[in-house]
């Protein structure tokens, strides 16, 4: 097998969602982390590497004064180096529940790796992974309007963490309609107003503040432009997104 044909299979086992078991052999190594719901990137250390083991977490900063901006959202797998995040006024990991990361020195990263070719090939490819997500979350910005944004935060979020139910894609919703907004430069009540209409077309039904149930994910997936590649980078691999 070439090298190249190793590194693609590396890269669909990582999209389809099996990176626990690609970067099993850090746990050892890690230090697990418990963070709170806010949590500066500062006070993280510099030296470190941090791997989201349980949680979706926001990356969020402060642009001016009472204005926020979520620049990016941290799933399960997920590789977080603080000192190469962009030096950005109050950076800071916010999350709805409490999440957990491994924590290790770049050194054991290292020697892990040294140690191990399938792991080191992918701990070169994985940013690969997280920068494409961050290309197609920038042309969502710039090319889709409010509802087609909404759409496409349910569909990636539907996606990566939902579970087939009944028919339905379920899931806890990680984000609050101002973490919504603030991750798709939105209003707050935009956010509200599009989530209710999809409530009243049936495509979707809210249980509580946080549980979701996308009920007609065709016509949730018709409301986005982009839903084929936000599908294939996070929900590669699940049938249950493909029909």
């Amino acid at each position: 097998m070439s090298s190249y044909e190793t590194a693609a299979k590396i890269i669909d086992r990582m999209l389809s969602g099996d990176r626990a078991n690609i970067l099993a052999p850090l746990q050892k190594r890690a230090q697990l982390v418990r963070l709170g719901h806010r949590y500066a990137v500062s006070a993280l250390g510099s030296g470190f590497v941090y791997i989201v083991a349980r949680g979706v977490v926001c990356i969020e900063t402060t642009a001016q004064t009472d204005i926020h901006a979520v620049t990016s959202l941290l799933y399960e797998g997920d590789v977080l180096i603080p000192e190469l995040q962009a030096p950005l006024p109050e950076l800071t990991l916010t999350t709805q529940r409490p999440s957990e990361f491994w924590k290790l020195t770049m050194t054991a990263l290292a020697e892990e790796a040294e140690q191990n070719p399938q792991l080191r090939k992918a701990l070169f490819l994985l940013p690969q992974v997280q920068n494409a997500r961050a290309q197609l979350h920038i042309a969502a910005m710039s090319g889709l309007n409010s509802e087609e944004r909404i759409a496409a935060v349910l569909v990636e979020i539907g996606a990566h963490i939902g579970m087939q139910a009944g028919g339905a894609i379920s899931f806890d919703l990680p984000l609050t309609r101002y973490n919504i907004a603030d991750y798709l430069a939105l209003n707050p009540d935009t956010v509200s107003r599009i989530l209710s209409s999809l409530v009243s077309d049936g495509i979707i039904e809210r249980r509580g503040r946080f549980q979701v149930s996308i009920r007609n994910w065709r016509a949730l997936v018709a409301k986005c432009p982009l839903s084929e590649a936000i599908i294939r980078l996070h929900g590669a691999g699940k049938p249950l997104l493909m029909g």
